[in-house]
């Protein structure tokens, strides 16, 4: 029995079961509950540079659920917040010698890697934008700087400083951290002499005036440069510590649902100190929590500060933006993401269970797998109209063969011309199975001809007299069947088993026991460029 909840996410009876999709199921929940309106989805990053594919779980995650929103029926709103306020706190390696200097200061004030961008923040928070605009994350982007700076939250600063003793006793019995032994007051302020923001500490506030110090030692990362004064905490001067921030933040905007990774939403980390200031200082209802796994390549969560993993705005360089989204559509926000291209059939594999959704949709074949591809698309969605789909794995297979229309060979396998719709996937699969082969694919599926002889191919003198009268073979133009059909009598006129005289082939031109039929690969190279090879392979 096929059910639809409100306008458009979609739950299906199998086995007496009723599934639905985790975006969908959320929605519901959400809507179901009566307490999160009005609906404003929210997410945030510290960008201390440019942020990895992992990073991209976040904004996803938020976005899914925005849309299930949406598709039931309901007004959402979906905003993304740059918390270029906060300090750097960390230098990405490749940046480390020039920009360490400016540790402690906020992100706003530290200049720009590259010319055409006002400071740091400005020029990574556009780049990490855009991937996000590309990849369809429909999210209105804020400034944390702008919002401070523009007076939004000096009620919340106000709220914060006088319950000062609260905040610090609720820091003490969610965490156990000593706030009030420290004479911490929740606010970091700009410093007015050296402007740093990450070395200050509040120690007063009089109503007015906050009293504070630069202090030398008080972080690991940044020193301070002992200046002592008094400053209004309004207007910019200073922000809120990130926990103290975060539901200021929620106030500030009326956020009602916002999620982080697991490890905020752990026992007496962030998530329940700032539940907990909702209540006791802010006054408003915890936001629906979407504690969620992470991203993981070969088992490892990757780190923007650290230089470890594929950075996001190299993503459409792996994966087209609609596969993109499936990779992180396809888990419940409840289970690690894993994927590990590098020398995998992952990819292959993503496109297969991408195309097997493709075809549950167009044929209404099964609406919980259609309902993940639904969602991977950006913009309208395709006509449920039959299309072919040109399998990933053969497109990179015939990519490796010497001489093939891919169009034609396609029309083929179809028995029928493509139209522009399938034309299109074609041409997409052709541009990043190329990318595939080049610098992700298992080296024994590779068949590209190596840039030189490898040092480690080694001919006995059988294979060495057979390639020195494949060179006369070579020089006669042959197509590429009729020069098959004469490596073969050349090997058997010499002697020479078949498959050590083209395992040589292999070896002196892929670097490789095997390959494609030695004819149409020795064909597809210049000319120049196979005599050259035969011949150093020869007197090697």
């Amino acid at each position: 029995m096929l059910c639809i909840f409100a306008s458009g996410s979609r739950t299906q009876r199998k086995g007496g079961v009723l599934r639905l999709y985790w975006a969908d199921r959320v929605a519901k929940e959400i809507i179901d509950s009566g307490k999160f309106k009005p609906y404003w989805v929210d997410d945030m990053k510290t960008l201390s540079g440019y942020p990895t594919i992992g990073s991209l779980r976040g904004p996803f995650v938020h976005d899914f659920i925005y849309k299930a929103l949406q598709n039931a029926g309901v007004e959402a709103k979906y905003t993304y917040i740059f918390n270029d306020f906060d300090p750097m706190d960390e230098v990405p390696p490749e940046l480390k010698e020039k920009f360490s200097q400016y540790l402690g200061f906020p992100l706003k004030n530290v200049p720009s890697p590259k010319e055409g961008f006002p400071n740091y923040a400005d020029f990574f928070a556009a780049d990490f934008g855009n991937v996000l605009r590309e990849l369809g994350i429909e999210a209105e982007f804020l400034s944390s700087w702008e919002m401070y700076h523009n007076g939004d939250f000096d009620e919340v600063i106000k709220e914060a400083l006088d319950n000062s003793e609260k905040i610090q006793d609720i820091y003490q019995k969610v965490s156990g951290s000593q706030k009030k032994e420290l004479g911490w007051l929740p606010l970091q302020v700009v410093c007015e002499k050296c402007g740093k923001i990450g070395t200050t500490r509040v120690f007063e506030w009089d109503g007015k005036l906050v009293s504070y110090k630069c202090e030398e030692n008080l972080v690991k990362w940044a020193k301070g440069c002992g200046h002592e004064g008094k400053i209004s905490p309004f207007g910019g001067n200073g922000k809120l510590p990130w926990k103290v921030d975060w539901p200021a933040h929620w106030k500030v905007l009326g956020v009602t649902i916002e999620g982080a990774g697991k490890d905020h939403a752990s026992k007496g980390g962030a998530r329940d100190i700032a539940a907990e200031l909702c209540k006791e200082v802010f006054h408003i209802e915890n936001p629906y929590n979407l504690p969620y796994e992470f991203f993981l390549i070969g088992g490892r969560k990757m780190s923007t500060s650290k230089g470890l993993g594929l950075k996001a705005r190299d993503a459409k360089d792996l994966l087209p933006p609609s596969i993109i989204r499936f990779l992180f559509g396809r888990t419940d926000y409840k289970q690690a993401v894993e994927f590990d291209p590098v020398g995998t059939m992952a990819i292959p594999d993503l496109f297969d269970e991408y195309d097997r959704c493709y075809k549950a949709y167009i044929e209404g074949s099964d609406e919980d797998i259609a309902r993940i591809f639904e969602m991977s698309q950006i913009g309208d969605l395709p006509k449920k109209e039959s299309t072919f789909l040109p399998r990933f794995r053969d497109v990179v297979n015939y990519l490796q063969q010497p001489g093939v229309d891919l169009t034609k060979k396609f029309e083929e396998l179809k028995g029928d011309s493509l139209n522009e719709v399938e034309e299109n996937i074609l041409r997409e699969r052709e541009k990043y199975g190329k990318i595939w082969l080049e610098k992700y694919a298992p080296e024994n599926l590779n068949f590209q001809m190596s840039s030189s002889l490898s040092s480690s191919v080694e001919l006995d003198e059988e294979q060495k007299s057979f390639l020195s009268d494949v060179i006369n073979l070579i020089e006669k133009g042959l197509e590429a069947e009729e020069l098959q059909k004469e490596l073969y009598n050349l090997s058997k006129e010499k002697g020479i088993p078949t498959k050590k005289a083209f395992t040589a082939i292999y070896q002196v031109f892929l670097g490789k026991e095997h390959g494609p039929k030695a004819g149409a690969l020795l064909v597809s190279l210049p000319k120049e460029e196979v005599i050259k090879r035969l011949k150093e392979s020869v007197k090697k």
